[in-house]
């Protein structure tokens, strides 16, 4: 009875045991399978996360590769502009400030190193859970350091936005400093001639205030006729302090104290309009109604000669009728002159008392009627 009952026992325990050890062992495999697809599950989404991270480092360092030449670009253009701003032509501060601002930016330009490749996942997934898990660090730890990366290199790309903006803004400040230059330059050289003042204004006019890749060639234009402005005003100077001769700033005067208000500039020749030689005298005047109504009249040598005679008197008279045309020019345009350079300026002549028939164009060009005579002295 003792036997068999031993032998009965024995066979039962095996039995279990052998359920439990497969029953452990189905336990293990199916945590390792969980394992296993854990992991995988891990890997591929850490391998998105990768993706994800270079596709966007990928498509900033292309922004950044735009900004860096853009701002190249700008920086080219401001030593451009700055070539074309001399000192004393634009104020020092902003001139300063646009040197100090394409510095920076050339400075930050060249701070930018060479793009770094992104680091690739394996070519396929590992096999084993430990070689999984593995893997998957490696490529968590890239997606950290990319991640770290994308994030300093928009800092980078956000300064260097600011800093092109700076200088924009310090360009369109130089610019904006064009209109007062100009001003300043005509209430200080009073001397120096209209027409170069005039085309000074001209060219002031043409600096747009905003900086653009044409401002340069616009602001070297402007410089270049604010020069010819303070030259002028030197080569007038040296004349009023040593004129040709005596006579010629009393005759500069005198037309000028008839022109009405208008800016009279005067040029001398032996010869002017045919005449100036074997005694006769010659004069020229031209007008204009653009920028102030600036008039050039030029004279020839010999009205300075034989002034103050009455019929050179009256020539000049009749020459800064022609001047003061851009003053009166609804008047000069309208009947009874209909637009009649010669018949206006000889009836202003004669309307100012210089009835001089040689030197008021009476002789030269017809006697005025009355109603002309009475219309020019409309004209002061």
């Amino acid at each position: 009875m003792l036997a068999l009952g031993g032998g009965t026992t024995a066979v039962l325990v095996d039995r279990a045991n052998d359920q439990r050890a497969a029953q452990e062992l189905a336990d293990r495999l199916a945590r390792e399978a969980q394992e296993l697809a854990d992991a995988e599950t891990a890997y591929d989404d850490a391998v998105e996360d990768l993706d994800s991270v270079v596709d966007s480092l990928s498509t900033l360092a292309t922004d950044v590769d735009l900004a860096l030449a853009d701002a190249t670009s700008d920086i080219d253009d401001a030593a451009l502009l700055l070539d074309a701003a001399p000192v004393g032509v634009v104020p020092e501060a902003e001139r300063t400030a646009l040197d100090t601002a394409r510095t920076d930016l050339s400075t930050a330009v060249d701070s930018w190193g060479p793009s770094q490749e992104a680091p690739e996942p394996p070519d396929a997934r590992p096999t084993t859970t430990d070689e999984i898990v593995e893997a998957t660090e490696q490529v968590e730890a890239d997606v950290e350091t990319l991640t770290t990366t994308l994030e300093d290199t928009q800092t980078g790309l956000d300064t260097l936005t600011t800093q092109q903006d700076t200088l924009a803004d310090a360009a369109d400040a130089l610019l904006a400093t064009v209109p007062a230059t100009s001003q300043s330059y005509v209430d200080t050289y009073t001397v120096a001639t209209n027409a170069s003042r005039s085309e000074m204004q001209v060219a002031a006019a043409g600096v747009s205030s905003s900086w653009s890749a044409d401002s340069s060639t616009q602001l070297a234009t402007f410089a270049a006729a604010a020069n010819a402005v303070t030259a002028s005003q030197t080569e007038q100077e040296a004349l009023l302090a040593n004129p040709v001769h005596p006579n010629r700033p009393v005759i500069e005067a005198f037309a000028r104290s008839l022109a009405g208000g208008v800016p009279v500039d005067f040029a001398w020749a032996p010869e002017v309009n045919g005449y100036g030689l074997d005694g006769s005298s010659g004069g020229y005047a031209t007008w204009n109604t653009a920028q102030y109504g600036y008039s050039t009249i030029t004279l020839s040598d010999n009205v300075a000669e034989r002034w103050p005679e009455e019929g050179v008197q009256a020539l000049v008279v009749h020459e800064t009728g022609h001047a003061i045309t851009s003053k009166c020019y609804d008047l000069y345009a309208a009947p009874p002159f209909s637009s009649d350079d010669e018949m206006f300026a000889t009836s202003w002549a004669i309307s100012m008392g210089y009835d001089d028939g040689n030197g008021s164009g009476e002789w030269a060009y017809g006697r005025p009627s009355d109603e002309q005579i009475a219309a020019a002295a409309g004209c002061r």
